[in-house]
């Protein structure tokens, strides 16, 4: 009997040690990772174990660009909550699920290339699968911000989306829903300015490059919040004036279609109050006033640019960005309605 007592006791102690210290060694393994990730190097300060749900949580976690000078972490984030999906065993699927609290990501341009931070080189899913080797099936974003900056000019830029919700469910096609865009994606958010974000569609990220069928809807940004930003850009700012932009995606076996409608009211650039002791930036802003003038819709006082998009993502050569941005170079200007058109729809095909 007492052996029995001395074994139990022994159990318990062994147990107490392993919640005691295993904390330390996930958050040294979880170091690790974010140490080797390319160009980039990170840290946590602690983690949280809830072995009973089968989930823990880091803590102010932040990612840095290595070898350089910019101020801000590429990424950072409160908390981060990972866990199995059980909702989806009931589905046969196990399954994982990430809630990110409080995440900031910080895009910066710079005239250094060197310097710039997009973090599009890196192959962020690698890191994700060692944090969680489940495959991931909800995704969920809780009081984010997007920031975009230029420190390298005058005035500096500071652009930013803030209070941003997202959530993107059914990744993995847990549910085993029969449809060719099988995960639903939701997302709003505020941004400088008074703007809101609203960004609704399908995914199937199943696929090497996945198929999506995306509506977005950004409206009400003060375009005098902006004025840093057309300074530096258009060499010009904004007295006044409401910004709006509106698109529609679809990705369909590697080809893109789309297009993107840019709407500005109200637009007033020239003030000869503010700029009279600014002779050449009034000479360039009545001459860019005339311009936009001549475009304008003057029953509606709008002006408009609808750009279209189309290209071909499945060159394994091929770099998105910079495709979606040749592919905005072919910009035409006409007066639209305030709206998306709806007419672009992901077809579903028999043999998927």
């Amino acid at each position: 009997m007492k052996k029995r007592y001395k074994i139990l006791i022994g159990i318990v102690l062994l147990l107490g040690a392993t919640r005691i210290y295993l904390p330390y060694v996930v958050t040294d393994y979880v170091n690790k990772i974010l140490k080797e990730i390319p160009g980039y190097t990170g840290s946590i300060t602690d983690v949280d174990l809830q072995l009973y749900k089968g989930a823990y949580s880091i803590d102010s976690l932040e990612i840095l660009k290595a070898d350089s000078s910019i101020y801000v972490p590429f990424f950072s984030s409160h908390r981060i909550d990972l866990s199995v999906q059980w909702s989806a065993l009931f589905e046969g699927s196990i399954v994982g699920e990430i809630d990110l609290i409080n995440p900031e990501l910080y895009f910066v341009a710079s005239n250094d290339t060197s310097q710039a931070q997009y973090g599009e080189d890196v192959d962020w899913t690698k890191p994700i699968k060692e944090l969680i080797p489940l495959k991931i099936n909800r995704l969920e974003v809780h009081e984010g911000t997007i920031y975009f900056k230029n420190f390298d000019n005058e005035p500096k830029i500071d652009l930013y989306l803030t209070e941003l919700e997202l959530k993107a469910t059914n990744l993995t096609n847990a549910t085993s829903e029969n449809k060719s865009l099988p995960s639903e994606l939701t997302a709003s958010g505020y941004s400088i300015g008074g703007g809101q974000l609203n960004v609704s569609g399908g995914l199937n990220i199943l696929k090497k490059i996945p198929d999506v069928d995306i509506d977005m809807n950004f409206e009400g940004v003060d375009l005098t919040a902006l004025n840093d930003f057309l300074k530096v850009y258009a060499k010009m700012d904004a007295e006044k004036g409401t910004f709006n932009l509106y698109s529609e995606i679809v990705i369909d076996d590697g080809q893109l279609t789309g297009y993107v409608k840019p709407l500005i009211r109200d637009l007033e650039l020239v003030s000869w109050q503010d700029d009279k002791n600014q002779p050449l930036q009034l000479i360039w802003e009545s001459v860019a006033g005339v311009v936009l003038e001549i475009f304008e819709n003057q029953k509606k006082d709008q002006l408009a640019t609808k750009v279209p998009m189309k290209g071909d993502l499945s060159n394994p050569k091929t770099k998105v960005f910079p495709a979606i941005w040749n592919i905005l170079s072919n910009a035409f200007v006409q007066a639209f309605k305030k709206s998306t058109d709806d007419t672009l729809d992901f077809e579903q095909k028999e043999d998927r």
